[in-house]
């Protein structure tokens, strides 16, 4: 076999492996988005400003299921995100993609964690939201990097939230 066909015969494997994540990528979205209705993009009452950090979203999965990343309504990219507490909710603005709002009525739990998904950072280091949205628990994930803002945001939350868990 010469390098070129050994060549070609890599790129139509790259190329088709591709073509398989996309297509799987489409068809989890497609299921999810069945399972429930977009998420709120504002809150239908701030209340007072708690406390604002910026960081990075790191991901949306189900409650029960942290290592299955939710990829519908789009929540499914990482990015730096703008994360704001009010007394009636938090606002996550991000970069790129609609503000996630959830409103503190729907907040079951706020607790941190080390892992998720394929972001592992220092003990504590992420802030893990569970909330109800339609007949799913869901739990998004917030990494900020400045300690003093993390635990502002963290402590706002748990003022706001019916049980913290560590």
């Amino acid at each position: 076999m010469t390098k070129n066909t050994m060549a070609l015969i890599a790129i139509v494997l790259v190329v088709g492996f591709a073509g398989l994540a996309v297509r799987s990528w489409i068809r989890r979205k497609t299921q999810q988005s069945a399972n429930f209705s977009r998420p709120l993009e504002a809150l239908e009452f701030f209340g007072e400003q708690l406390a604002e950090a910026t960081g990075f979203y790191v991901a949306t999965t189900y409650a029960q299921n942290p290592l299955e990343r939710i990829a519908a309504y789009g929540l499914g990219g990482r990015g730096v995100a703008k994360v704001v507490v009010f007394t009636e909710g938090v606002l996550i603005v991000r970069t790129g993609e609609v503000p996630l709002a959830i409103d503190k009525a729907s907040i079951l739990r706020v607790g941190t964690n080390q892992a998720v998904i394929d972001r592992a950072v220092e003990p504590g280091g992420l802030i893990s939201i569970e909330w109800q949205h339609e007949q799913s628990q869901l739990a998004t994930h917030l990494r900020i990097v400045d300690e003093k803002q993390r635990r502002a945001i963290l402590n706002s939350l748990m003022s706001i939230t019916r049980e913290v868990t560590k």
